[in-house]
This record gives structure tokens, sequence and C-alpha cells, in this order.
């Protein structure tokens, strides 16, 4: 920026001298201006540069996540369908063999294989749900590395916790969301979450010193209220205008949509203090 001030203050005493110009006009038709533009490309320059490093931070965290993911979802079939698997071979087997000798104790081997099968589709369902979504941990990643990206200050705490996987995934949201309002529209430098257990509730609070003035309506923040409502749970937005924004969810703990028993997740998140 020095540089470009340098340049256009020589450039502009050539005119000055040749044309005999009064000061003031030289100063504020032709000085001025190139102040101005100088000040403009360097703020121009400084904002492609943040958002160039924001870009390439996305790509490279959605390709650790992507590589994470496909070796968690390997870990996870093996476990939950190698034992299985097997057990359903051997009685297939054994089934074989008695079919000749002992018809009944054939089918009562067969039935075996039929409800091992049963259960084993029933859980693979259950672990593709999961899979679906990101979970809190690639969450806070991704929100972590935007944030610094953004050149905003993140801290957060999370006390260990025990949910349902459809509560998890809301919280996932919820964070999401909100740091997504505090990147693009807050102007904060600083930003502070909060999860802890407050009885039958998880309350999740998220703060942020920016310039306030959200409009509930904007910024995918309707969206949020019906997604947190939907599991029956509750969302306050306090966002005075230049006085930074407050968002407050409370979210049952232990969500049985129809009375059916959910997945349950442990959510260990290590505090950045």
């Amino acid at each position: 920026m020095l540089g470009a001030l340098v340049i256009t203050m020589a450039s502009s005493v050539l005119p000055y001298l040749h044309m005999e110009m009064p000061l003031q006009v030289w100063f504020w038709g032709t000085v001025f201006p190139g102040v101005l533009a100088s000040i403009g490309c360097k703020v121009w320059f400084n904002a492609a540069r943040r958002n160039e490093a924001l870009r390439l931070s996305h790509e490279e965290l959605a390709h650790m996540a992507r590589v994470a993911e496909r070796e968690r979802i390997g870990r996870d079939l093996h476990d939950l369908l190698g034992h299985t698997l097997s057990v359903i071979a051997l009685k297939s087997e054994l089934a074989g063999k008695l079919v000749d000798r002992d018809i009944r104790a054939a089918a009562e081997e067969m039935r075996e294989v039929e409800r091992i099968s049963r259960k084993a589709l029933m859980e693979v369902r259950r672990a593709v749900t999961g899979m679906r979504t990101p979970g809190m941990l690639a969450e806070m990643a991704n929100i972590k590395m935007a944030m610094t990206a953004a050149l905003v200050e993140f801290d957060y705490d999370a006390e260990p916790l025990v949910l349902s996987q459809e509560i998890e995934g809301v919280l996932g949201f919820v964070v999401r969301e909100g740091a997504t309002n505090v990147i693009r529209h807050a102007h904060a430098r600083r930003c502070r979450l909060l999860i802890k257990r407050n009885g039958d509730q998880v309350r999740l609070e998220m703060e942020d010193d920016g310039r306030g003035g959200v409009v509930e309506t904007g910024n995918g923040l309707r969206g949020l209220r019906e997604r947190i409502e939907s599991v029956g749970g509750d969302l306050e937005i306090v966002s005075p205008l230049g006085g930074g924004t407050r968002l407050v969810a409370h979210l049952p703990a232990d969500y049985e949509p129809n009375g059916e028993p959910q997945p349950r997740v442990s959510l260990k998140l290590v505090s950045s203090r």
C-alpha cells in the first residue's frame, strides 16, 4: 500500500508543476482520488486473499472429511457385518448337512439364519442413517477452520454428553447455521459457543460481538427454528443493533419419536480453553 501511495503522489506532481494549478485543486482533484483508489485496491486485495484462504481451507477440510468418512464406514461395516456373516455361513452349512438326516433341525437352523439376517439388516439401516449426517465432531472441525480463515476468534466449551442420534444431528445443524451467520453477516471478531446439559435438556448458546440486528426471516434462521421445534426444542435469538448476536437453543436430550428407542451417541468435545 505504501508503494502505491508513493507512485500516486509522484505521478500527480507532474501535472501540478507543468500546469501550475492551485494547490487545493491539485490536492482534491488529483492526490485525494489517487489515495482513495490505492486504499480501495488494498482493501479489495485483502478481501480477495481472505476469501481465497477460506475457499482453500474448506476444500482441504472437505477432502480430509471424505477420507475420514470412508475409513469410518469401512470400520463400521467390518465390525457390524463381519461376525454376523460368519455366523450365517456356519449355520447355513450346518443346515445343509442336516437336511438329509434331521429335517426339523435343518429347518430350525434356517429359521435362525433368517432371524440373524433380519437383525443385521436393521443394524445396517441404523448405521446408514448415522452415516448421512456428519455429526458434531465433523461440524466443529469445519467451523473451527472456517472461523480461523475468517479471522474470528472462536472459543467453545462443551460437557461430555450422551444424546440420541437425532438430537446430535440437530445440534450440528444449529452450530453450522449459527457459524455461517457469524462469518457471512456479523462482522464479528470473537465468537463463543457453550453446550451443556440442564436437567432433561441440552442447552446450546452461541454469542458473537458483531454488528447485531439479525432478522430471523433471513440468514437461514427461520429454517433453523423450524428444525429445532420439530424435535420439541425452542430457540431464542437476541440481536440488538450494534450489540452482537446471542443464540440460545434448548433441545430434549432423550428424544424418542413415537416412543421408539433411538441410537445413542457419546459426544465428547475438547474445550478450546
